[in-house]
């Protein structure tokens, strides 16, 4: 018997009956049950069924950019752009006086977006249907003051203003020193030669938005030269110091406002290019972290390794993971947050919630035939299994007691940037904006209170 799915396409029944049974033996039952119903092989209640939307029109490619960080321009149009505040009117003024802040928040669900030179209200709602509360975007600093004191507010305005329209509360993440701030410095990128440049940007910033931004990044994997590219060696103290001036210029203009400690990469080693993040961190605080952060931040990245293993990992399968990328303690997810918190503890701070600012799995199936040179292990993980270690890792993050916003890495990098660009893999829609597993697992789970 054939009857129409929920999501417009005609199933066999008997098909899918069988299909559900691979489902469930393949991943669990609970978890299995859960994909799928919402692969809609399982029926579910009205009342359980996700929010529909209607898929956006084709777009036109553009080129991909190469780093792993995402550009402010040259993105792929989505339908096309809402209406943008007009230059120099504020969003959210910082009218009265703002409530004191409190050390984070308690656990809860956030995703990281691209909304520049999109439908931003769009892709608000995207996330809306998924009843995910938070949004994180970068804010490439380079972009906004291309001279001092000269900001170009216009598209921050828009993506702030589809936030608040959808409800959603934003972290933004603020990188990349322009050029005339950084003393010469032209090699990659880094911060700037006087921190009060970022200080008085981060000030203005913070002015603007309070009210409707509710939580700032202070920069972004600063234990990576390619990120803190300053002519001198990697310092975590310097990175600090940066922390300090910038927490002080919000706290200033808009108390309420979360700050977060940029959170580094996972790295296993040191060199004269990276710094071990679990080294980089106890630099951090010997430098006075706690004073000048409401939040410490975390990339815990899982690779091709299930959440809810540690390094060495129970069992290996010969041929089917990249083993250049499981080799090492920061290739696991729970060795990232349970090594943080333990490092947090030690200095006495183990009250301060982690945010996971950055966190995903990259499959390539659906997307494109091969994966980009440095993510081989973006052909280990299907889309199933995508979809089931967010799931599990929401879970254990919850769980755990210490943890606080969880930003998946990402909502719609794949219809930004095209299937090819290395960010894509990692992106829960596919590059048509169709919906890959792992955002209609997400929404059934959020909906069904899988993950309250």
């Amino acid at each position: 018997m054939k009857v129409p799915s929920r999501y417009g396409l005609t199933i066999n029944r008997p098909a899918c009956l069988v299909a559900a049974i691979v489902v469930v033996l393949l991943l669990g039952s609970a978890f299995g049950i859960l994909v799928a119903s919402a692969l809609g092989i399982l029926p579910l209640s009205p009342q359980q069924e996700p929010t529909e939307t209607p898929l956006p029109t084709a777009t036109d490619t553009v080129e991909a950019s190469p780093t792993q960080q995402e550009t402010n321009d040259g993105m792929t149009p989505s339908p096309a752009a809402t209406g943008t505040v007009t230059e120099g009117t504020p969003v959210a003024p910082a009218a009265g006086t703002p409530t004191p802040s409190s050390p984070g928040t308690g656990f809860d669900y956030g995703i990281q977006v691209h909304l520049f030179h999109l439908d931003a209200q769009y892709a608000c709602e995207l996330v809306n249907n998924i009843e995910f509360n938070w949004i994180k975007h970068q804010i490439e600093w380079k972009e906004f003051e291309t001279a001092k004191g000269q900001y170009r507010w216009e598209p921050i305005d828009g993506v702030v203003e589809a936030a608040h329209n959808a409800g959603l509360k934003v972290l933004l993440s603020v990188v990349k020193a322009p050029n005339w701030a950084r003393g010469g410095v032209t090699e990659e990128d880094g911060p700037p030669q006087n921190y009060s440049d970022y200080g008085d940007f981060m000030g203005a910033l913070a002015q603007r938005y309070c009210g409707r931004v509710q939580a700032y990044e202070i920069w972004n994997e600063q234990n990576l030269k390619r990120e803190w590219n300053t002519g001198r060696p990697l310092s975590a103290a310097e990175y600090v110091e940066l922390l300090r001036v910038a927490h002080g210029r919000i706290k200033a203009v808009c108390p309420s406002a979360i700050v977060v400690s940029g959170g580094p990469t996972p790295v296993g080693y040191t060199s004269a290019t990276a710094i071990d993040d679990f080294e980089y961190l106890r630099q951090m605080y010997d430098a006075g972290l706690k004073n000048y952060c409401d939040a410490v931040g975390v990339h815990p990245s899982g690779f091709s390794s299930p959440p809810d293993w540690r390094y060495p990992p129970p069992y290996s399968e010969p041929g089917m993971r990249s083993p250049g990328h499981t080799q090492n303690r920061q290739f696991y997810f729970l060795n990232t947050i349970e090594g943080y918190h333990d490092i947090m503890t030690s200095y006495g701070d183990g009250q301060r919630k982690l945010w996971a600012t950055e966190f995903g799995w990259a499959a390539i199936e659906n997307m494109t035939a091969q994966p980009n040179q440095n993510y081989e292990y973006a052909a280990d993980n299907t889309e199933l299994e995508q979809a089931g270690y967010l799931y599990t890792a929401l879970q254990i993050g919850r769980q755990k007691g210490y943890m606080g916003v969880m930003f998946i890495w990402n909502l719609n990098f794949a219809p930004a940037r095209g299937a090819d660009d290395e960010q894509a893999a990692f992106s829960i829609l596919r590059a048509d904006w169709s919906q890959r597993p792992a955002y209609q697992t997400l929404g059934v789970a959020r909906s069904t209170g899988e993950l309250p």
